[in-house]
């Protein structure tokens, strides 16, 4: 049976169990077979798995669409088996494989099924603009109330404010005001501090085809994260990196989305954060030092290096202070970070938080603590 016809197959036996599975899922998964058509069922099965599922909670769905679709896959070749003795249907170069080969390796594909798998989504780079919905204002404005709180929690940069401290600087003024109750005698020095109360962010927003499905907040996220501080840059990435600051300038909800719509090629595309990470050191680099926050919004569906991403984020903690990192999943109640991205990324994460934190002040707390105190060390990740 050729290939393309056997992912069509899957993705109308998947499309009957109400999974979303798109034309974009569908050609990802044609790509992913020519790759692995030399190899078995267990490699035939994870390829379509990482395509054509974005969301792990689902895989076990593919097990009966799985075996179902190579069973009509097997019936289907037993009756073409006379027209391919003479030429018609024979299955040509990587983008076909025999069904009868599959259901050989059925025994060594259940063995290997037993090992822990590692994900990875698709390097297709599809440039295109989207046509965005108006952002609710009502949740931008249920978000600025958690965005105060989070300037507070991630602040690296001294304010105007000062408190008592037993090793700060000298504070003559109040010294001086203790000394009258003991006759102007110096009796003890008091010392202050400047509070934490400043921020300067970076922030990275994954657009790629896995986050189709947050692209409304995720634009209502971008608006929420350039009012964090008077020091933000912001940058939409998938394949590559694009600087996307000015287009967020304006406190026009509706300008914003113009901009965006307008402006941005990149929506659904592939994902590389690595390599865009990479870039942004590369381009930027001297612009962040220890005072700025580095905040990651990604599913960590990676498909380039993970040697790449390791050096990328190794550069990039050596330079920030802190780096938080928002996935949607980590919303669900058995997240596990199993994608080559999280994976990969996560002996350098300070917070890792699901993306409702940005909306909802329950959300925030549960990942950033109660402390409305600046962070100071890292939080061990809710799962």
């Amino acid at each position: 049976m050729d290939a393309y016809r056997f992912v069509v197959e899957v993705a109308n036996l998947l499309r009957e169990r109400q999974l979303k599975v798109g034309v974009s899922e569908s050609l990802d998964a044609c790509q992913a077979l020519c790759f692995v058509s030399s190899y078995g069922l267990p490699e035939i099965k994870t390829a379509i798995k990482v395509t054509m599922l974005k969301d792990p909670s689902k895989f076990h769905l593919l097990e009966e669409v799985f075996q179902r679709a190579v069973a009509d896959a097997s019936s289907e070749s037993e009756g073409g088996e006379e027209g391919d003795q003479t030429g018609e249907g024979r299955e040509r170069g990587t983008q076909s494989y025999s069904a009868a080969r599959a259901a050989q390796d059925q025994n060594r594909g259940q063995q290997q099924d037993k090992t822990v798998d590692v994900y990875m989504y698709s390097p297709m780079e599809t440039l295109h603009r989207r046509a965005l919905k108006p952002i609710d204002p009502l949740r931008v404005r249920t978000g600025r109330r958690v965005i105060r709180r989070m300037k507070r929690r991630l602040a690296l940069l001294e304010g105007r404010r000062y408190r008592r401290s037993t090793r700060g600087e000298l504070d003559f003024p109040k010294t001086m005001k203790s000394a009258l109750g003991t006759a102007a005698e110096l009796m003890e020095l008091k010392r202050s501090s400047r509070i934490l109360a400043r921020l300067r962010v970076v922030a990275f927003f994954d657009i790629s085809g896995s986050m189709d499905t947050y692209t409304e907040w995720i634009v209502r996220a971008m608006y929420l994260v350039k009012r964090l501080s008077r020091r933000v840059e912001v940058f939409a990435f998938s394949t590559r990196l694009m600087r996307i600051t000015d287009l967020l300038e304006t406190t026009n909800l509706d300008e914003i989305r113009r901009r965006l719509s307008e402006r941005i090629d990149l929506w659904g595309s592939g994902t590389r954060i690595g390599i865009c990470l990479r870039t942004f050191l590369e381009r930027y680099g001297t612009l962040v030092d220890r005072s700025w926050v580095v905040i990651v919004v990604s599913d960590g569906w990676d498909t380039g290096e993970p040697e790449v991403l390791r050096e990328s984020l190794e550069g990039l903690k050596a330079r920030a202070g802190k780096l938080v990192w928002l996935n949607p999943h980590a919303d669900k109640p058995n997240f596990k970070p199993m994608t080559v991205g999280m994976l990969t990324a996560l002996p350098y994460i300070d917070v890792l938080a699901g993306t409702s934190t940005l909306e909802d002040m329950n959300s925030f707390i549960r990942f950033f603590g109660k402390s409305i105190k600046p962070l100071k060390s890292p939080i061990k990740p809710v799962f």
